[in-house]
């Protein structure tokens, strides 16, 4: 049987649909409908494009992605019993990590054709190299991210504490709030001997007041998947450039005010739609670009955006 995919995507939601949304609808389009379809060989060019781009990282995020493998090879370990990495080794993977994704980013023919299979830097490709102050601000990050990770109070207290159960490491779920798909992916969840449900986020960013609707979120998940009642989940956000863990219990004023940014954000979203039923968005033309220098100079599909302004 031949392989086949729908014309549109699947309708979903998730704080980062959200976010990107709010950014700029162009980008919106290109990432969520003008792709799709792009790995197709019957894909249109400008699909096969915007679908290349879409794979796009920035060293910012790579480092990102970076921490939390090692994170969930940190929790894999654990749960195999096997010997734990000290600080030199965690940033000497972090490090390799960024290095691989820099040799693989001079190789665009081959990226071009397997997106999927390489990684392509977003400095690579629209500079050609790495602007020297990014690097250095990223190579100070590691070490301390490194730091922070083995430091952390979720961490600590897992190599602690054995009896506590790993439940879920970086799997992507979704629950259904107001008739949409909700996508959530935790970084770690796990239960304590007292009855206490974890939720522990890791960031290599700086310490943000929108990180905690993501935590409700979570919480909102934890709650209705595994039934676990709200005095009994605990949220934490690991900022771990700051050392600094963020613990919160969320409430039901919380996960209501989530539950409404959801329903509010999907409204305005299906605005865009020309089929609810398909999820077929209006035209392209529709979806106006925001057309602002800081934003464009870091969006993947500047190239092909009309908009793009980049001053």
């Amino acid at each position: 049987m031949a392989y086949q995919t729908s014309p549109y995507p699947e309708w979903s939601w998730s704080l980062s649909r959200d976010h990107m949304f709010h950014t700029c609808k162009r980008q919106y389009y290109y990432h969520y409908y003008g792709a799709h379809g792009g790995w197709l060989m019957t894909a249109s060019d400008t699909a096969r494009t915007a679908y290349r781009l879409k794979q796009l990282k920035n060293l910012y995020i790579l480092l990102g992605d970076a921490v939390h493998t090692a994170a969930q090879k940190l929790l894999d370990l654990r749960e195999t019993q096997q010997a734990y990495p000290d600080e030199a080794a965690v940033n000497r993977f972090l490090r390799q990590s960024l290095n691989q994704a820099y040799v693989e980013s001079k190789k665009k023919d081959e990226w071009w054709a397997y997106p999927k299979q390489y990684t392509m830097l977003h400095e690579m490709y629209y500079e050609g190299e790495l602007a020297p102050a990014r690097v250095e601000a990223i190579a100070a990050r590691m070490p301390v991210c490194a730091h922070g990770l083995l430091e952390s109070d979720t961490w600590r207290e897992l190599v602690r504490d054995q009896t506590c159960t790993i439940v879920e490491v970086e799997q992507l779920n979704h629950i259904t709030i107001h008739d949409t798909k909700v996508y959530v992916k935790l970084d770690a969840l796990y239960r304590r001997p007292d009855g206490i449900w974890v939720i522990a986020d890791w960031k290599t960013g700086r310490i943000s007041e929108k990180n905690r609707e993501q935590l409700w979120l979570y919480a909102l998940y934890v709650n209705e998947c595994y039934g676990v009642p709200l005095e009994q989940i605990e949220v934490r956000t690991e900022y771990l450039l700051d050392g600094i863990c963020d613990r919160t219990v969320p409430n039901e004023e919380e996960l209501d005010i989530i539950a409404h940014k959801i329903r509010v954000s999907t409204e305005s979203m299906k605005q865009y739609s020309a089929d609810d039923y398909y999820n077929r968005p209006l035209t392209e033309e529709s979806f106006h670009g925001v057309g602002e220098p800081s934003t464009c100079i870091m969006c993947n599909y500047r190239q092909i955006c009309p908009a793009a302004k980049l001053g």
